[in-house]
This record gives C-alpha cells, structure tokens and sequence, in this order.
C-alpha cells in the first residue's frame, strides 16, 4: 500500500522546520505549560518574556533543544539510546519516565517520516 502523502525527506525537512514553534508550542501545552503561541515564539529566538516562569521558558527551551537534537541525528539509529538522548534534552536529566515516551515517541515518529 503506498502513502497517501509520500513526502521527500527534503520535503518533510522543510515542513517541520517551518513548523518547529508550533510543534513546540504544541508539546509545551500537553506538559501542562502556560505559554502562549507568542510567548513560545519569542522563547524559541532567545529573546525573554514577560510573565512567564522561568521553568516554562526552561522547558521550552529544552523541547527546542530536544527538536534539534533529533535533526541532527538523522542518519542515526532509533534506539533505546537515542530515546535516552531525547529525553536528556527534554528533561533536563529527570527521571519523568512519561515525559520520555510520549516526546521520543512523537520525535521518533517525525524522525521516522523523514528518513
């Protein structure tokens, strides 16, 4: 059966690097974080924000960080170690064991499009 929306790795690349604020934005929300769209955009180029806790611009920063981990390594195995990986970026080193699964899972499953 062939994909319905069969992109070219360079296709995908360019999709998610268009939309990498919005898929951050998007992660920060299902952590529970108070971040608006605006906020996570001005995070994601460095600059501060106003009203908002530092541990929500930490861990935004840490979901980019996460994202351009992932497409660094692209031509790399997905595996255990690199799900560790994800979630060192993620998380800071912590130990939140579902932080890990659901952010590797959905990075791997982009990873996996675009290889």
């Amino acid at each position: 059966m062939d994909a319905k929306y069969h992109m070219t790795r360079e296709e995908t690349l360019f999709v998610v690097r268009r939309n990498i604020v919005d898929y951050i934005w998007k992660s920060a929300r299902l952590e529970g974080l108070a971040v608006t769209y605006p906020d996570t955009e001005a995070i994601y180029n460095g600059m501060s924000v106003q009203g908002v806790k530092v541990s929500d611009i930490v861990a935004v920063n840490n979901l980019k960080h996460a994202w351009q981990f992932v497409l660094d390594m692209l031509d790399e195995p997905t595996d255990y170690s690199f799900v560790c990986k994800v979630n060192r970026c993620v998380g800071g080193n912590s130990l939140i064991i579902l932080q890990i699964i659901r952010l590797s899972v959905r990075l791997t499953s982009v990873w996996a499009a675009i290889t």
